[in-house]
């Protein structure tokens, strides 16, 4: 076999493959996959905060696909990515998403610690982005609840002024001495700074105290102290329920036997978990969704059903077999909700192109969701209003267990 005769297999070979890349790249954009990138705390002590908004989108892009995808094209999770709720290891992610062109559209972690490292990163990139928890109102209206909002960014959250407004309305009516704890993050000093705004307004009177404290601290006594010689009648805490187990431990110890009211940190399973029986009299506002005794009904028992039928009803469930855990709107449902808008924003669109789905988020109205309905425009990115909050109650059921209830008071 001479030389010629040699080199004609490679030359073959050369050409085939010389063909298939020019095919692939000639491909329709149909062929290709609508992808999701996200960062939250998948494992970790606050893994709620994560690994609930991942299953939530997973279902919903299970429900898009199941439908023949969005403009023809299926859809992936394509970067799920730790971040344990640590500011900067969400920087690292979400720079790893930002520097994955082909991802499509975004949803970011949870809290608003890390979310705050992240938010301004995400507006310059400009691609749609929604904010499934994180309540510091800075992050969707940095200029000022009366500006408008960063263009490119919704949310799913129970922003700040909505839980202080829901915390208010319950707390002023009831209680003459009002002292409050919160974290020392942004959500929680915002959280605090609005909810005594909206206590003076109501009551004409101050918050008789107001003490922060460092997430994961694991003694809270000094603080608890100072409420209590302040002659609170009542403690109300900002923060997330690890913490505020401590806090109920602590005001045990100091005999400081006075209603303990939160924000929705006070209904996640951290905070159950870690109190134990002393969480029964707790009270906390929560998305109204999911009401213990009560079948979930529309996108809300299409999201269970799908939940049960894929993860069985284990502890992101919770104790209820006929209903999941209050805490499940907030944590499964924000990441089903955040997929469901963005990849609507896409369908309205008719393109992945950035600009033109970011026009459409904000234009997007009566698009029903788990947790209510999209009605966006430039100065409205927030799903949750103050009227779909409401006050849960942890008590003793039929069985002796603690467990969750309306509120009656």
């Amino acid at each position: 076999m001479n030389a010629q005769t040699r080199s004609r297999p490679v030359l073959a070979a050369l050409a085939a493959a010389a063909v298939a890349a020019a095919m692939s790249t000639a491909l329709p954009a149909q062929a290709q996959t609508v992808k999701i990138g996200t960062t939250g705390a998948l494992t970790g002590p606050y893994n709620e905060f994560g690994e609930g908004v991942r299953r939530g989108a997973l279902l919903a892009i299970e429900r898009w696909n199941a439908k023949g995808g969005v403009l023809g094209r299926q859809i992936e999770l394509a970067l799920a990515l730790d971040d344990q709720l640590v500011p900067d290891r969400a920087v690292q992610n979400l720079r790893r998403i930002l520097d994955t062109p082909d991802i499509d559209v975004i949803i970011g972690p949870g809290g608003s610690g890390p979310t705050l490292a992240v938010i301004d990163m995400a507006t310059v990139d400009g691609r749609p982005y929604c904010n499934p928890q994180a309540q510091t109102p800075s992050i969707v209206y940095p200029d000022g609840l009366d500006k408008p909002a960063r263009k490119n960014v919704i949310s799913t959250a129970i922003q700040n002024d909505v839980e202080a407004k829901a915390l208010g309305n319950y707390v002023a009516p009831r209680f003459k001495k009002i002292g409050i704890m919160h974290e020392s993050t942004g959500y929680g000093v915002s959280g605090a700074q609005l909810l005594s705004a909206q206590v003076e307004q109501a009551t004409k009177g101050k918050p008789v105290a107001v003490e922060a404290y460092n997430q994961r601290a694991q003694d809270m006594t000094a603080q608890i102290s100072r409420v209590q010689r302040a002659g609170a009648d009542v403690l109300v805490v900002i923060g997330l329920g690890a913490d505020m187990a401590v806090i109920r431990r602590n005001m045990l110890r100091l005999g400081f036997d006075v209603p303990l009211i939160t924000s929705g940190g006070g209904i996640s399973l951290p905070y159950k978990e870690g109190a134990g029986e002393l969480a029964v009299g707790t009270r906390a506002t929560m998305v109204g969704t999911y009401t213990p005794g009560t079948a979930p009904k529309g996108i809300a028992k299409d999201l269970s059903d799908a939940y049960a039928a894929k993860f069985g009803k284990d502890r992101w469930w919770g104790d209820d077999p006929t209903s999941p855990q209050v805490y499940f709107a907030l944590t499964v449902g924000a990441g089903f909700d955040c997929a469901n808008m963005l990849l609507e924003g896409v369908r309205r669109a008719g393109a992945t192109d950035k600009a033109k789905v970011v026009d459409a988020l904000n234009g997007l109205t009566g698009y029903a969701v788990s947790n209510g309905t999209a009605n966006f425009s430039p100065t409205q990115h927030n799903l949750l209003t103050p009227e779909q909050l409401a006050v849960f109650e942890y008590v003793k059921d039929e069985k002796g267990q603690v467990a969750l209830r309306l509120t009656k008071q």
